[in-house]
């Protein structure tokens, strides 16, 4: 082998097992055949693989490090949030390390990988391939403890899911309230939670009022440029009166295609934009958005993070974040 650090990863290709098979072999967890365990331990001791000690004492001794494994970070929210972490821990005595995947499941791998090796004393993770079967094994095996952010993540750990499917219905309702019954989504689904219950939210919502689902718009991804599409949407007489948009860049994106084609909000569109935002807030007219309490937000992570370093909680713990409706100038009744 090369002077390169041999990681689990390495030990899994060499024996021929997966990476999660072989991270439990290496933590003496459930569910590995003893010829197997034998043999995913024999091929680490002759690769050389050494075990970061920092993780197999972090039960003894405090590195003072908290990680955190965010999905995409041109998302406002994630910066945001890390930036509150990073100060409400920086009082306890913490430092925050955070990473970006970009979505890429082998930087996903690699981010637990290195926070485990590295002895951090607790994670805060939003993936996004939140079910994959290598990041759940080392999710399993993980030596410290995880807090989960609005993701469907099968593992042991606290979680806080995002209300998607009561803020679509309050987005819908508010619209349907004001006379509109043409009403677009632009909302991405790419495989997260967000995503998957946000369009299941808005197919309730407007299959309860008795609408027809329109075509949804769908960004590939949570940044994605929509200019095309919506100009597309809002050409002939059977256009929408008002959308349902996520995001900061998709958001923009949507207010430029509406001025592309001559049309106003809300006097030809009514715009209600799934996250709030300084573009929200700035824009002319001030846009209607679903907002998260942050300062809840941030305070149920820290907060529980910080109990479950210091030992003063036991068990598991689901908690759910509603949104609220922020009503703007973007949405005008019809007739």
């Amino acid at each position: 082998m090369s002077n390169k650090k041999i990681t689990i990863r390495d030990v899994a290709k060499q024996a021929g097992v997966s990476l999660g098979t072989a991270s439990r072999a290496m933590n003496a967890a459930p569910g590995v055949m003893e010829s197997t365990r034998r043999l995913v331990q024999q091929t680490a001791r002759e690769m050389g693989y050494q075990p970061n000690a920092a993780a197999r004492a972090l039960r003894s001794r405090s590195s003072r490090l908290i990680g955190c494994l965010f999905s995409d970070l041109e998302n406002p929210l994630y910066m945001r949030l890390f930036n509150s972490l990073q100060d409400k821990w920086a009082e306890a005595g913490f430092v925050t390390l955070m990473t970006s995947s970009s979505g890429r499941l082998d930087r996903e791998l690699r981010a637990i990988e290195t926070f485990a090796e590295r002895g951090l004393d607790a994670i805060v993770i939003a993936p996004g391939h939140e079910q994959d079967p290598d990041l759940l094994a080392l999710l399993q095996t993980f030596p410290a403890p995880i807090f989960v952010v609005d993701r469907d993540t099968p593992v042991e750990a606290d979680r806080l899911l995002f209300d998607h499917l009561g803020a679509m219905t309050l987005a819908v309702d508010h619209l349907v309230g004001l006379g509109h019954r043409r009403i677009l989504p632009v909302i991405a689904n790419n495989g997260t939670r967000p995503g998957m219950m946000r369009t299941a939210g808005f197919e309730q919502a407007m299959q309860r009022a008795g609408l027809e689902v329109a075509a949804a718009i769908r960004p590939a991804t949570p940044n994605a440029r929509v200019f095309d599409e919506v100009c597309a949407a809002l050409t002939g007489p059977e256009r929408p009166t008002a959308m349902v948009v996520q995001g900061t860049q998709v958001l923009l994106s949507a207010l430029n295609a509406i001025a592309r084609m001559g049309l106003r909000v809300p006097e030809d569109v009514s715009i209600i934009a799934v996250g709030d935002s300084a573009l929200s807030e700035d824009h002319v007219p001030a846009i209607t958005a679903l907002r998260l309490d942050r300062d809840a937000l941030v305070d149920r992570i820290a907060n529980r993070v910080l109990a479950r370093i210091r030992g003063e909680v036991r068990g598991h713990e689901d908690s759910e974040l509603a949104y609220t409706l922020v009503e703007r100038a973007s949405c005008v009744r019809l007739g």
